[in-house]
């Protein structure tokens, strides 16, 4: 996830860096600070000894704790020079989805989670391409049954079929406990993201298809950008 506007940065660079990397690009924030911070400290490492903040994070789906905080309107946005003019909006935020494999292809580190690296429980990590499929819980992904209430976020234009919209904790069944913690595993990419691997660009609404349409042309670069508004509470 990241603010529409960063998309013109990003687009015109060929490249989203990791906060750690001293090519940065200053832009919108729509995540908590003190959670940015901590991430930068030496608490969190990955077991090849880099910071987690040298790496371009990912979820695994849309639906997480931190997407249902911008929703709610708990999430302060950061401009560039730093103001902070009030909640984040979910309809400024668009998602960027990109195939895990070819970020293991790009020949940089990849890493993914069990949990959310800052969750406060350490995470377990692997590097393994085909331990992707063993070491995420993705029962608590894919437990929608019949019930298309419970189920979000279908993108049929690149196979993927959505996700339980649920993802709270629950005492029952002892699975859910940490369904919340475990929701937010991360699959993150060292230095840098290059925006010609991303699949696709998904926005909530109209309101921003038309500049997101014209910064990808100006860019040359082929990113489908569709709106899907079940991608968002």
């Amino acid at each position: 996830m990241t603010h529409y506007k960063n998309l013109q940065i990003y687009l015109a660079a060929g490249h989203l860096y990791a906060k750690n990397s001293p090519s940065v690009q200053a832009g919108y924030r729509i995540s908590y600070e003190t959670i940015d911070a901590k991430r930068g400290t030496a608490q969190f490492t990955t077991p090849c000894g880099s910071n987690v903040n040298d790496f371009v994070p990912f979820y695994f789906s849309p639906s997480t704790k931190m997407a249902y905080s911008i929703h709610m309107k708990n999430v302060p946005l950061r401009t560039p020079d730093g103001a902070s003019p009030g909640p984040v909006s979910m309809k400024d935020v668009v998602q960027l989805v990109v195939d895990p494999s070819t970020l293991f292809n790009s020949g940089r580190q990849c890493w993914f989670t069990d949990i959310a690296c800052n969750s406060g429980i350490p995470p377990t990590y692997s590097c393994t391409p085909a331990e992707l499929a063993s070491h995420v819980e993705w029962s608590l992904f894919d437990d929608f049954g019949n019930n298309d209430r419970d189920k979000m976020a279908s993108i049929p234009e690149i196979g993927y079929d959505g996700v339980c919209r649920w993802q709270q904790d629950r005492d029952e069944p002892a699975r859910y406990q940490m369904r919340s913690k475990k929701r937010m595993a991360e699959f993150i990419v060292k230095d840098r993201l290059q925006m010609n691997e991303v699949s696709c660009i998904i926005l909530k609404s109209q309101t921003h298809l038309e500049e997101v349409q014209a910064w990808v042309d100006a860019a040359h670069i082929q990113i489908p950008v569709y709106v899907k508004s079940g991608c968002f509470f």
